[in-house]
């Protein structure tokens, strides 16, 4: 498989929406079928549960920009909460440094407070007078140690319109751009959310397929791939060995090393009967990880690590089911390993 058929193969894991606006550095709108929204340098994402968030960037990456995180769950009364990050993509160490201050058209508006994981907060008021200072096109930065840190207001009127309308608060006293005397009783009810029952598994690891077993499932497994092994799956993966890992006394986790990109990899995961009695099942072609009964993978939107995207799948005893899925955000210079959690797919995960 040439290289750039693996490279393309990498950029499948990523979110639509997510790639087009990490591919053109954010410059165009696009809108994606799946909870998601985004307009110039705005996104929206609404997981499963209704929760929605509200991300907005510098308007290019760059080491002086700033990130903001506003999230809401879905239901009446439901506050809008808020983060704050500034680029510090190359710092070998992030370190708390001086407190930054929100600027908005270029008077200072207060001191932000930490709030933890490498990013800060505005408080209620602060929140107030930015979101007021969006609606306006007024300009908003945040100062560091007399740095500037920039936030781009474009497309923030069209993404938290989009976020009102999603949790149905278009005209009512609580929605955010478009207030209106409606009744909260419009406002949609989050939606529960989905509780796995996680399975014990009998092996917590895999581990690397002995001769009689690579000569009893490698056939199946190639099989199974067909068409797929053929079109991304490159030849050097393929030949290595298999591993797996018995769930239950009846079921295997078998996995087939596939393809490789530049900065990125995978491998197809299968459950699959010890009898052969039933064709495997195919769990993720490009997962990366398991452990203890749960497949998981994670990748790059690019080589420099400042964004990513994730999955996960939880053994309940019948079948591998999706637990988690979701971003970092934009591939903004933000951070190494990315800037924000945006899941789109949320779950409870309990143990049997």
């Amino acid at each position: 498989m040439n290289s750039q058929k693996q490279h393309s193969r990498a950029l499948f894991a990523i979110p639509a929406a997510v790639m087009v606006l990490a591919l053109s550095g954010g410059a165009v709108a696009a809108e994606s079928v799946a909870g998601g929204f985004s307009h110039k340098d705005w996104d929206l994402t609404c997981d499963n549960t209704l929760t929605c968030r509200a991300v907005g960037y510098g308007a290019i990456a760059e080491e002086e920009g700033a990130s903001v995180l506003l999230t809401r769950k879905a239901g009446s009364n439901e506050p809008v909460t808020n983060r704050v990050m500034l680029a510090h993509y190359g710092d070998d160490e992030w370190q708390e440094g001086s407190t930054p201050e929100l600027i908005i058209a270029g008077r200072a508006a207060g001191a932000l407070s930490f709030a933890g994981d490498e990013s800060w907060q505005m408080s209620e008021a602060q929140l107030a007078q930015f979101l007021t200072a969006l609606k306006q096109d007024k300009p908003i930065s945040f100062r560091e140690n007399d740095d500037d840190y920039s936030l781009s207001g474009a497309g923030s009127s069209a993404v938290l319109l989009k976020m009102d309308d999603v949790q149905g608060r278009v005209n009512t006293p609580g929605a955010i751009l478009r207030k209106g005397k409606n009744s909260e009783s419009t406002v949609k009810a989050p939606i529960a959310i989905l509780v796995i029952a996680k399975a014990p598994v009998i092996d917590k690891y895999l581990r690397q397929m002995n001769t009689q077993e690579e000569a009893v499932f490698r056939p199946v497994i190639l099989q199974a791939l067909g068409a797929d092994a053929e079109t991304f799956c490159s030849e050097e993966r393929l030949a290595e060995p298999l591993e797996i890992a018995r769930l239950d006394e009846q079921r295997s986790l078998v996995v087939v090393s596939c393809w490789l990109a530049a900065y990125n990899s995978g491998d197809a995961y299968f459950e699959i009967n010890n009898d052969m009695q039933s064709a495997p099942v195919l769990v993720s072609d490009s997962a990366n990880g398991y452990d203890n009964g749960v497949i998981s993978s994670g990748m790059k939107g690019r080589g420099l690590g400042d964004c990513w995207s994730y999955d996960e799948w939880v053994w309940n005893g019948t079948e591998f089911v999706s637990s988690k899925r979701g971003d970092t955000g934009r591939c903004m210079m933000m951070r190494v390993g990315g800037a924000w959690d945006i899941p789109l797919h949320v779950t409870e995960v309990v143990e049997q």
